[in-house]
């Protein structure tokens, strides 16, 4: 019963808006979006009892979500979601507690969307791939000068309860520099984990830019890799996920994340081309031409410096089809 697919990230670049779409498709069972066994479940030896009298933040989480079960039992009446939830928060964690997360199947395509799996280290993808040799590797990618600064405001929003726009500049800066901020942007090195196990054919990278310009095709090309019915067409496709009011991010953080990925982001566009160039384009732009205002638009793919790379680069100034696909079709393409 393990799944038929994993998405593994990136964090901030379109899971959710994925997962949105994904779940309503009559062909796949996706039970839950977030697992998280890789990266914590696996090698944690908790239990009910312990998760119940528990300190940590994950002790807390459980017991938030369990308090939810009878709630959720009265509104649906459902037997066979309560034997679920049973197995999900009640039972010991290990390979055949994350098998059972994904019963019963119906015959249908399952998989789960866990962001965090993205920086797994190579022995833990090597687990994966022996639960799943044929699973099915989908990652989303996303300028990395955007996603961290997204990473950045969903810290200050969850965490300190504030604004990332307002805070003071050093602990801004200070959220910049963490080495997870930083493992989450390296997605060269997930590509390096992951394909050391999982061929090319079997992943499939899509980016944050098609799910703007593109959703509808995006979708009919992640169904089309799933191997569901790509005519399928969910009701929620052109919505976005997690949208912020702010329109902007400080130049000043622009300008540092810029510098600090550019070679990074050098790296993909002479991989992927496509988005990664215009990636490329903001980081050269950022630093060669600093913005002489306290902010810059956001995000960059709706900004000025869209328009000028597009104008350029793009028939009509807008893309005509995905770039995203399986990591084989793209590599081919460029």
């Amino acid at each position: 019963m393990y799944p038929d697919f994993i998405g593994i990230g990136a964090q901030k670049a379109g899971t959710t808006w994925l997962a949105r779409n994904l779940a309503p498709h009559p062909e796949i069972h996706m039970p839950r979006k977030e697992v998280h066994y890789f990266d914590r479940k696996m090698r944690e030896r908790s239990n009910a009892i312990s998760r119940l009298f528990g300190k940590t933040k994950n002790d807390e989480q459980w017991r938030r979500q369990v308090k939810r079960i009878p709630k959720q039992f009265l509104r649906t009446r459902s037997l066979e979601e309560l034997r679920w939830s049973y197995r999900f928060y009640m039972r010991p964690y290990d390979d055949k507690w994350y098998s059972q997360v994904f019963e019963p199947k119906k015959g249908k395509v399952s998989g789960e969307i866990t962001p965090a799996y993205s920086v797994l280290d190579r022995d833990r993808v090597a687990h994966v791939h022996s639960l799943m040799p044929d699973a099915r590797i989908i990652f989303f990618m996303r300028n990395p000068i955007e996603r961290v600064w997204s990473q950045t405001v969903m810290s200050f929003d969850k965490v300190e309860k504030g604004s990332a726009e307002s805070a003071a500049e050093g602990e801004v800066f200070k959220k910049l520099g963490r080495n997870s901020t930083w493992k989450l942007s390296n997605f060269l090195r997930t590509f390096e984990n992951w394909g050391a196990f999982y061929p090319d054919e079997r992943f499939f990278v899509g980016f944050l830019e098609d799910t703007a310009y593109l959703p509808e095709d995006l979708l009919e090309a992640v169904y089309g890799f799933l191997g569901v019915n790509t005519s399928f067409r969910p009701p929620q496709a052109d919505k976005k996920v997690h949208s912020r009011s702010a329109a902007t991010m400080p130049a000043k953080v622009a300008i540092h994340l810029a510098q600090n990925y550019r070679d990074e982001i050098a790296r993909l566009s002479e991989r992927f081309g496509g988005y990664a160039d215009f990636w490329l384009f903001c980081a050269e732009r950022l630093i060669e031409d600093p913005p002489e205002g306290e902010t810059v638009p956001y995000p960059l793919f709706g900004s000025y410096l869209w328009d000028e790379w597009a104008s350029e680069n793009l028939p009509g100034g807008e893309p005509q089809r995905v770039q995203s696909g399986p990591l084989s079709a793209i590599q081919a393409a460029t």
